[in-house]
Order: C-alpha cells, then sequence, then structure tokens
C-alpha cells in the first residue's frame, strides 16, 4: 500500500470511485463557484522555504505540544460532519486511529455518531467542536455532555452564523441531515460495496443532536436550517462558566478577533472553513503570519483549510502556526480503504514531514517554526481601499 499510494492525491481518484456522486459531492465541494476551495490548495505553491545545512546528522522527532498535551505529531483530525456517509464507522476509525498515534480528534457536533459513541475510543484525548446553539439549555447540556464523556478540548466554531447555500448540494441531491431519495438512491446502487455496508449501519444522522426539538424525528429534515447558531464574546464567557478545560476558538480569519480571542480563550484556529461557508474569502495560511505578529511567539495558533501533505504541514509551521488540522485527506483516505485508509493518511503526512524535516536539517518542531521563509507576489493580501 505504500508504494501504491505514496501520496493524498494517489488515493483520490480510488475514493471516487468508490462512493455514489452524491458522496464524492459532499465531500469536494465548496459554495458557490468553489474558489476559495481552489484557493485554498492553490496557495502552497507560493510558499518556499530555506534549509539551512552543515547540522550534521540530524534525526527529526515531529512532538508538538499544545494546550498542555504532548502529541506524537503537529497535526491532527479535524471535524467534519456526517462522516459516515463518506464511509460508514468513519468516526470510530477516525478515533482509534488517533488514540493509537497519540493524535488530536475533533469530533464534529453534527457527526454521524453521538459524542458519547465516540469518546470510548479516545482515550480522554478527544477534542468536541461546537456549533453554538441560540438556545442556552441545549448548550448547557451539550457541554455537559462533552465533560461526561471526558474530552479534553473544546472547540467553539464561530464560522457558521448562517447556513451556506453550497449549490453543488443541491444540484446532486444532498440533503442535510443525508438520506436516500430519488436520484441518490439510483447513484448508490453504482457503488454495490458502499451501499450494502450502508445498509446494514444505516444512512447517518446526527447522532449529538438528535435528541433536540430542532431534531427530533418530526422535524429532522429542517433542523439543521432552523437550529439557530450564535455566538458573541458574552457568550464565550458564559462557556468558560461551564467548561473547565482548554477551550479552541475556530474560524477565526480576522486580526483585532485573533487579539481580543487571545484573552479569552486557550488557542485560535484559523479556519475558512475548508471553503464550504462563504465564497469570498482569503486563505487562513494568508492571513497566519500578520496574525502571529499580532499574538506573539507564545499564543497557540491552529490552522486548517486546504491542507493535503505534510509540505504543506511545514510550510504553515514555518509561517508560524503551531498545529495542523486536516479533514478531506483523512474522509479520501476512509473513502479509498475503508477503515484503515485512515492509518495510511496517517502514515503518509508524518512520513513526508519527517522526510522534510531531516531535508531542512530541523530536529524538532521549534526549529521547522520560522524557519527561513520566502512568499511569492501572489501571496500577499492588499487592501485597494487604504483602511
Amino acid at each position: 500500500m505504500k508504494n501504491k499510494y505514496p501520496r493524498v492525491l494517489d488515493l483520490k481518484e480510488k475514493a471516487i470511485k468508490r462512493i455514489p456522486f452524491f458522496c464524492s459531492e459532499y465531500l469536494f465541494s465548496g459554495t458557490a463557484n468553489d474558489k476559495v476551495v481552489k484557493g485554498n490548495a492553490d496557495i502552497f505553491n507560493h510558499v518556499f522555504l530555506t534549509p539551512k545545512y552543515l547540522k550534521g546528522t540530524v534525526q527529526p522527532s515531529t512532538k508538538q505540544t499544545i494546550i498542555g498535551m504532548e502529541y506524537s505529531a503537529p497535526f491532527g483530525v479535524a471535524p467534519m460532519g456526517s462522516a459516515g456517509l463518506i464511509w460508514p464507522g468513519a468516526e470510530v476509525a477516525l478515533a482509534k486511529m488517533c488514540a493509537e498515534k497519540n493524535i488530536p480528534y475533533c469530533l464534529s457536533s453534527v457527526a454521524s455518531l453521538s459524542l458519547e459513541q465516540v469518546a470510548p475510543n479516545l482515550n480522554g484525548k478527544g477534542w468536541f467542536q461546537l456549533y453554538p446553539p441560540k438556545d442556552k439549555t441545549i448548550r448547557d447540556d451539550i457541554i455537559k455532555r462533552a465533560l461526561d464523556a471526558d474530552y479534553s478540548a473544546l472547540v467553539v466554531t464561530v464560522d457558521i452564523p448562517a447556513t451556506s447555500r453550497k449549490e453543488r448540494f443541491l444540484k446532486a441531491g444532498i440533503t442535510i441531515p443525508p438520506k436516500l431519495n430519488f436520484r441518490t438512491f439510483f447513484q448508490a446502487l453504482l457503488k454495490p460495496t458502499w451501499a450494502f455496508s450502508t445498509l446494514l449501519h444505516g444512512m447517518p444522522s446526527f447522532g449529538t443532536m438528535t435528541k433536540y426539538e430542532f431534531f427530533a424525528q418530526d422535524k429532522i429534515d429542517n433542523g439543521w436550517n432552523e437550529m439557530p447558531r450564535y455566538v458573541d464574546w458574552q457568550y464565550l464567557e458564559e462557556i468558560k462558566e461551564l467548561w473547565d478545560r482548554p477551550i479552541i476558538l475556530k474560524g477565526i480569519l480576522d486580526e483585532e478577533d485573533a487579539v481580543k480571542a487571545s484573552t479569552v480563550v486557550d488557542a485560535i484556529w484559523l479556519s475558512n472553513h475548508g471553503g464550504r461557508q462563504i465564497d469570498l474569502v482569503p486563505s487562513p495560511l494568508q492571513l497566519l503570519p500578520n496574525i502571529r505578529k499580532k499574538l506573539g511567539k507564545d499564543f497557540p495558533v491552529i490552522i486548517d483549510s486546504g491542507f493535503s501533505s505534510g509540505q504543506d504541514i511545514s510550510k504553515a509551521l514555518a509561517l508560524g502556526a503551531d498545529f495542523v488540522m486536516l479533514g478531506r485527506p483523512f474522509m479520501i483516505g476512509i473513502a479509498a480503504l475503508g477503515k484503515k485508509g485512515a492509518e495510511h493518511i496517517h502514515y503518509i503526512l508524518h512520513d513526508e514531514l519527517s522526510n522534510i524535516m531531516e531535508q531542512m536539517c530541523c530536529k524538532d518542531i521549534s526549529e521547522i517554526k520560522f524557519q527561513n521563509t520566502t512568499v511569492s507576489n501572489k501571496f500577499f493580501l492588499h487592501n485597494p481601499t487604504g483602511i
């Protein structure tokens, strides 16, 4: 397998062949014209690292500590809603792999399985991602459930104040939560292995959310669209009263938000939601250097959106990130190879990053951080208003 699929890219075609068209659209699409999805991937072509040689033999260590926890590598699995749609049992397979490899797994509020179902596979090191409901009784109950299930960090997502249009979802017949309809049923018949596995497990729902009114059985078709999501600084302070473990604020892009967040939470997570929310924002990688300057060197910064290789991870570290979270690559592995795909994607990313560190003569993550970095003119953002 290592020789046949040495890159994440090598698995993408196989993944598309194994899952129905609507699942492929769910995995790879963004919103509007997918410009942000494409921009997220393209921006890495404009970042270059300059090695410092003459250091003798280097045996790199990829260990990294963030929010008081040491992990075996500076990357983890980002939250992905309805991961079970891509392949049944995806969340458990990812959780088990992360626990075994000692990297973080962040479970989505709208995962196919509930937070209680996934937690036993995480050895107390899982992160739980909260889509903040305006109804504070629901919020408080979800937080209590996550504490009781021993999640080690709460990831509060702020970049989804409204439901995205996701035009490719509409064209492919995708519903949220997923269900089979006339179009998707016949697409599923063309992928018998996926169809049989899904038949055994059933179509995924939003495991954690189904106990609440918006997701009750008679409202399930519109639950996600009808559930108000809301967060402001006071809301965050209220969460801090409920959660006595690290809090990470996900979806930050603005410098002022980043600076203020650094006084409220334990880490920030730069993200444009993988291009799935709004098709006119920059890549978090472009914003990272200035935000890092504003925060100084020590405040923890996590980043996602568009990452697909160890090379990409190394560039983010060199520009000042502490940690990188990836979603689509791990789902590509699951789609292509089933449950063993999670471990293979980890192998690819870890092996690529280790090789780069050795080539760059970096003995640990601290040496690759703030590495001599060059960016092309296309990397920079310009404010035409001059404000």
